[in-house]
């Protein structure tokens, strides 16, 4: 199946593709249990969120971090301090068409990464962010399949296990301002580091599950490692992210012009060897702020390989 925000690479997180995944990525640590959804009147177009899965939208459809919603409306539900109780709202015009307002939020919508002030009109593709929760808008989505979520974040949901709105309990209003933010901690992962004294890549032990890397993905793991422990003052929400450029400067390339392209398939290749190997996804990407290892890391003993 391809990505239906791109069209052109094969949908590897949920219906995404790797590379528009990680244009969603945020400043945040949420859950998928975090963003639901309702639709009363489902339309062909949905929100696609962070984990690939997809929102149904109503002809009007209310986003927002209050569960109290209009009998004739859909809503999906988005349950961070970022978004306001009554963030935005997206309506489809009698043609086909549909639009986007906000409501006046604290922290505003945008659409790529301007923000919005007046009743817009969406495309196909339009990323869209309520605060610092983003999501892709896709104007005709006909089939859907079932999307499993990274153990590291939350269980596993499929779209037919969805919690009913009237199963979420909305943040007590006394107790969630719009401006706070929650500082959720990076679990403790033991990490021990091999290195063949001849060269040739690494190995990577993690809680003892062991990882075998090119020289270049070994390279990489070790540049998050590092930096993640240089950091380690930082607060866990913007601690130890590696910038691209920096590792096209850092890393041994077999390429003589490394660009971003080669980062992220570097990247691609890290997290398929990190997952078959049943670890998750250790490495974490973020918008505008690069990579970083989705853990702190304790450094085992170095052990040379022969």
């Amino acid at each position: 199946m391809q990505c239906p925000v791109c069209s052109t690479r094969a949908a590897e997180v949920g219906l995404l593709c790797e590379e528009c995944r990680d244009d969603l990525s945020s400043p945040l640590r949420i859950t998928p249990e975090q963003v639901q959804s309702r639709s009363r009147q489902p339309t062909k177009a949905v929100l696609i969120d962070y984990w690939g899965r997809s929102h149904r939208l109503d002809p009007i459809t209310a986003i927002g971090r209050s569960a109290e919603e209009p009998t004739d409306e859909g809503l999906i539900l988005v349950l961070e301090a970022s978004a306001s109780r009554k963030h935005a709202v997206l309506r489809q015009a009698a043609g086909g068409s549909w639009t986007i307002e906000d409501l006046e939020s604290s922290n505003g919508t945008f659409i790529g990464d301007e923000p919005i002030s007046t009743v817009v009109p969406l495309v196909s593709g339009n990323r869209l962010v309520f605060g610092d929760v983003g999501f892709y808008f896709v104007a005709n989505l006909e089939a859907e399949q079932p999307v499993s979520v990274d153990p590291l974040a939350a269980t596993t949901i499929r779209s037919q296990d969805r919690l009913r709105l009237s199963d979420v309990v909305a943040p007590p209003t006394n107790d969630f301002d719009e401006a706070e933010r929650t500082d959720a901690g990076l679990p403790m992962r033991n990490v021990r580091l091999s290195e063949p004294t001849g060269g040739g890549g690494g190995l990577v032990e993690v809680d003892g599950q062991q990882v075998q890397l090119t020289t270049t993905q070994f390279e990489f793991v070790v540049v998050l490692i590092n930096r993640m422990i240089e950091e380690s003052h930082q607060p866990d929400l913007v601690r130890g992210f590696v910038r691209s450029s920096e590792l096209i400067a850092d890393l041994s390339w077999d390429a003589r012009d490394p660009s971003e392209n080669h980062v992220k398939q570097l990247v691609r290749r890290v997290r398929r060897v990190l997952d078959k190997a049943k670890l998750g996804q250790l490495i974490e990407s973020r918008h505008r702020f690069g990579y970083r290892l989705r853990a702190m890391p304790k450094i085992l003993p170095h052990t040379k390989l022969p």
